[in-house]
């Protein structure tokens, strides 16, 4: 029994330390996650909401499909451009999803306003502080007007053991491009 508790004692103790460091290092604060995500349930696979009380609506049962154009854009830059991630994927990013739309841009409902599609493409593991956002505007005026409101409100400490210190982004036509790491990683 007392080596159970020592094992059990130990295992707590590893995890506790996984995200590790050195403790000379300002240690990064993560972004919370919005209060909606983390307090309202979600809909199932089948559509069916997780509580009697949730409306679904097309917007909570499913994902929007991810844009061929930009998902293909982010393709041919890894192959001009190779980044060496553990579990890296694209996926749409949800303009009706105030929360994770914030959470993964910075942008306010009435930016979101401004945006036709965009893609995510980040690592599945959250040790690893990586994030491109490609967005395709509906009016080429306004991308310069999008890329300040990433740039000025992206949260750069939005994973639980990193944050990312370096960011840039590029519009190009009605395309604006955003990339945020660790300089680690760059």
């Amino acid at each position: 029994m007392k080596k159970a508790l020592f094992c059990l004692s130990l295992l707590a103790v590893l995890a506790l330390t996984a995200c590790g460091g050195s403790k000379d290092a300002a240690e990064p604060t993560p972004t919370p996650l919005p209060e909606e995500i983390i307090n309202n349930p979600v809909a199932s696979d089948d559509g069916m909401a997780s509580d009697p009380g949730m409306e679904v609506t097309p917007e909570t049962a499913t994902e929007p499909d991810v844009d061929a154009e930009l998902s293909g854009m982010v393709d041919k830059l890894y192959e001009a451009h190779p980044v060496d991630l553990m579990l890296l994927t694209t996926s749409a990013v949800n303009l009706n999803d105030l929360s994770w739309l914030t959470y993964n841009t910075g942008l306010t409902a009435d930016q979101a306003t401004l945006v036709d599609a965009g893609v995510l493409s980040e690592s599945l593991t959250g040790s690893q502080a990586y994030s491109l956002v490609l967005l395709r505007v509906k009016d080429k005026a306004d991308a310069q007007t999008i890329a300040d409101a990433i740039l000025d409100n992206i949260q750069m400490n939005k994973w639980v053991c990193t944050m990312a210190d370096k960011a840039r982004v590029a519009t190009f036509d009605d395309k604006v491009l955003f990339v945020m790491t660790n300089s680690e990683l760059t």
